[in-house]
């Protein structure tokens, strides 16, 4: 029958989490519902799409009976967020319906049956390892902005874990663009496989993840399913079936190095494209020794130019690029200076950390 009494502050989170799992136009009414189930004395909050499922764990403040139930998740979660701070909400299931009370409100939700709640089926996972939370956010938030959008290359439209001799590399790249990063820890051991995270999971999983927390997050891999079990939530998604192509290739070896206060070009970048054209986002960069000027032009001729000091010794270049693309790439990387490698005006540039070597970009020019 449902009896339960919960604070308004432990709900808000995960039914938050779920609302952006669960899809906001949906062919089955009953995926746009969150399923509430008292399990061990907690209670699980769930949602899913068919490709993703979140379970959220919550502390029950009042047990009088235990029950399921299955709600719509954008009601459930607009009452918790507009009732007031420290509100205790009562669920009580009446007939077909779900009554919530708290102090001064009260509402009747519609139910649909649990038993056609949809639930990913359970499998176990042969690949197991433990992360720390913010290791892998990092991992996802340092590479997320490469990764493909709706491109017909279905396997670009998300990003690649390969994992082997005791290191994770993170790969996203949509054709015009790589973004590459990778730990070392010792708890990898020596896994190996490849895994293919689809775009919707990777930004849910960036949402979930904390990067205070220095809890571990369990990572269980299965033949196309990936877990993520932390002491709050289970998040298990279904992975892309594909070949990922292979990224080393596309990696260009610039001859021609350049080094630069990343903040100072950064402001430059960000100064530039103001004036840039809103729709192809290009500015010409013409590198000369010691001097980088960075220029934008748009569809009503204004134009805006930028000098930046670099350490540059090389010969004159003059290259196109997507000012928004630099600027992701600029923006994830947080040393002081950075470094890139020039080939030609046909190749990428391939830009990275000058302290560090755990991350590397490559932004492809483009014709202007």
């Amino acid at each position: 029958m449902m009896d339960i009494t919960i604070q308004r502050e432990a709900l808000l989170k995960p039914l938050q989490s779920i609302s952006g799992v669960v899809e906001k136009k949906q062919t089955l009414p009953i995926l746009s519902n969150v399923l509430m189930t008292v399990k061990d004395e907690k209670l699980l909050l769930i949602g899913t799409d068919l490709e993703i499922e979140l379970i959220g764990i919550v502390d029950i403040e009042s047990l009088i009976t235990a029950g399921a139930v299955t709600v719509s998740a954008r009601k459930l979660f607009d009452i918790c967020r507009t009732s007031l701070e420290g509100a205790r909400l009562r669920f009580t299931l009446e007939g077909n319906s779900l009554v919530v009370r708290t102090q001064d409100s009260h509402f009747i939700l519609n139910t649909l049956p649990t038993q056609d709640f949809p639930h990913l089926e359970n499998i176990s996972y042969p690949i197991t390892l433990k992360l720390h939370q913010h290791l892998l956010k990092k991992l996802l938030s340092q590479t997320y902005f490469a990764m493909g959008q709706q491109d017909v290359r279905h396997y670009l439209n998300g990003t690649f874990l390969d994992i082997s001799k005791g290191a994770i590399k993170c790969v996203a790249a949509d054709g015009h663009r790589l973004a590459l990063t990778s730990i070392q820890d010792e708890r990898v051991g020596n896994i190996e496989t490849q895994v293919i995270l689809p775009r919707k999971s990777v930004l849910e999983l960036m949402r979930l993840l904390s990067d205070e927390n220095k809890e571990e997050a369990k990572i269980g891999i299965a033949d196309g399913r990936l877990c993520v079990t932390t002491s709050d939530y289970i998040f298990t998604t279904k992975l892309i079936n594909a070949q990922y192509p292979d990224y080393s290739r596309l990696i260009p070896r610039g001859t021609l190095i350049a080094t630069g206060d990343r903040e100072v070009i950064k402001q430059a970048l960000t100064r530039a494209s103001i004036l840039s054209n809103e729709k192809y986002r290009g500015v010409r960069f013409q590198l000369e020794p010691n001097k980088l000027r960075i220029t934008a032009n748009n569809a009503d001729q204004e134009q805006a130019e930028e000098a930046v000091t670099l350490d540059y010794s090389g010969s004159n270049i003059e290259l196109g690029f997507n000012v928004a693309y630099l600027l992701d790439v600029v923006s994830s990387i947080t040393s002081k200076t950075i470094r890139c490698a020039f080939t030609d005006p046909n190749n990428g540039v391939l830009i990275e950390s000058a302290e560090s070597d755990q991350s590397l970009y490559v932004v492809m020019p483009m014709r202007l």
